[in-house]
């Protein structure tokens, strides 16, 4: 069965978050939030943009949700 967008968008997002290196220089908060920014940019990237579509906004839990639009 062909796994849905928003499930491998959330997916990735928890995948790239891991790989990431951080600054370590900032506090550990700061550092944690600017992980799950880039691998939000990152996965945006690489999963929605590749079909010819545009993030509008996404929630990711038990069942993830994901609002795109086509790009232009």
């Amino acid at each position: 069965m062909k796994e849905s967008m928003a499930k491998r968008f959330c997916g990735c997002i928890k995948k790239v978050r891991k790989t990431i290196k951080g600054n370590y220089k900032k506090q550990q908060k700061e550092s944690l939030r600017t992980k799950e920014s880039r691998a939000i940019a990152i996965c945006v990237k690489s999963v929605i943009q590749k079909r010819g579509k545009t993030l509008k906004k996404f929630k990711c839990g038990k069942t993830p949700k994901l609002t795109t639009q086509h790009l232009l």
